[in-house]
């Protein structure tokens, strides 16, 4: 079953680290009933939606499907249940606007399956509802390792921030002479000889970070190559590298936010999910575009890096084009960027519907 009904049910489920809690409506909101489980006895869970109806009639709703819950839907998809995800942010505008702030765990789960009688067409089907098994592999490992890379390319600016300061205060501006790009390789050896033998705090802590920022550039090339080596292996990032200014990890970084493009009806459904399809807020004779805030942020910032490539000076001709036609028709460099990556997402949709 694609879309609800009168004989739907919805289940709402409110998912912790230790126990989970499940509230089945019908199309109206009214209570079917209520289970409290946990990832020990999900057995029983499957038992309780056999029987509170027929299994094409059950629409099951979650908040989580990534951490506390990745052990709930990989149970629910082997028995090919309706699965959609609710994105956080819908839930919590549901609280605010209900007259009732009570909060508690049934509470939570009933306002997730709110969420998906009200706003149904707002909520995602969960990709293990549809995805292949070679997606979701390739989509989870990719995840894991371009996650570890963020948190590493943190790291590295932190590391380098701090080294700016430090260097700076131990050896003035002279050190700009000898090391003009403060963080090559080179550099860096260079620092360290000269810092060899001093017995200060200051350069000894100076000599800890550099070393810190070597191994931390080695462990982002080394996941860099990991991540390309799966890039290679899968159609879809194959394809979407073949974009100008779409490297193998951006490519990567799309795969793991999207997992399957069967998630989405259409081009437009799939700019809406990256945030870059601008949202409409008119009154009577005026019609204003403003940009949008939410959507997958990751996918985002991945369409932007590609827009970024294509206006550059060695970059795509025909996106060069496009961007220099939205300026000469007044608008400003950031919107026509953002006409641009909606150019862009089309052309993404498209490249991973035919993979």
């Amino acid at each position: 079953m694609n879309t609800l009904n009168e004989n739907s049910i919805v289940v709402g489920v409110d998912v912790h680290k230790y126990s989970h809690t499940a509230v089945a409506m019908n199309a109206w909101g009214e209570d079917r009933g209520t289970f409290n489980f946990s990832n020990d006895n999900l057995e029983t869970y499957a038992d309780w939606l056999n029987r509170i109806g027929p299994k094409e009639n059950i629409v099951i709703g979650l908040e989580d499907v990534n951490s506390y819950g990745i052990h709930l839907v990989e149970r629910l998809r082997r028995d090919d249940y309706h699965i959609r995800y609710v994105p956080a942010i819908l839930t919590e505008r549901e609280r605010k606007t209900s007259t009732k702030r009570h909060k508690s765990d049934s509470i939570d789960a009933k306002r997730v399956g709110k969420v998906i009688l009200a706003k149904y067409e707002e909520t995602l089907p969960a990709k293990e509802s549809i995805a292949e098994k070679r997606e979701l592999e390739t989509a989870k490992s990719l995840d894991l390792l371009l996650m570890e890379r963020r948190d590493l390319t943190r790291n590295k600016t932190i590391v380098k921030n701090q080294l700016h300061c430090l260097i700076h205060q131990h050896y003035t501006e002279s050190y700009r002479k000898v090391c003009p790009r403060s963080f090559t390789k080179k550099a860096i050896k260079w620092f360290l000889n000269d810092l060899k033998g001093n017995n200060t705090i200051l350069a000894a802590s100076i000599m800890r970070r550099l070393e810190r920022l070597l191994f931390v550039e080695k462990q982002i090339y080394d996941i860099s190559k990991e991540i390309a080596v799966i890039g290679e292996h899968s159609k879809e990032a194959v394809a979407l590298a073949a974009i100008h200014g779409c490297g193998m990890v951006t490519a990567c970084s799309i795969i793991a936010e999207v997992i399957t493009v069967k998630r989405f009806k259409n081009k437009h459904h799939f700019s809406m999910y990256a945030g870059i399809a601008p949202t409409p807020h008119s009154s009577g004779r005026k019609n204003k575009m403003h940009t949008n805030p939410f959507g997958n942020r990751q996918l985002n910032k991945a369409i932007h890096t590609i827009a970024l490539g294509q206006i550059a000076v060695k970059g795509d001709p025909r996106g060069k084009e496009y961007y220099q036609r939205k300026l000469k028709e007044g608008k400003t460099k950031l919107w026509a960027l953002r006409c641009l990556k909606h150019q862009i997402a089309k052309v993404v949709f498209q490249k991973l519907r035919h993979a």
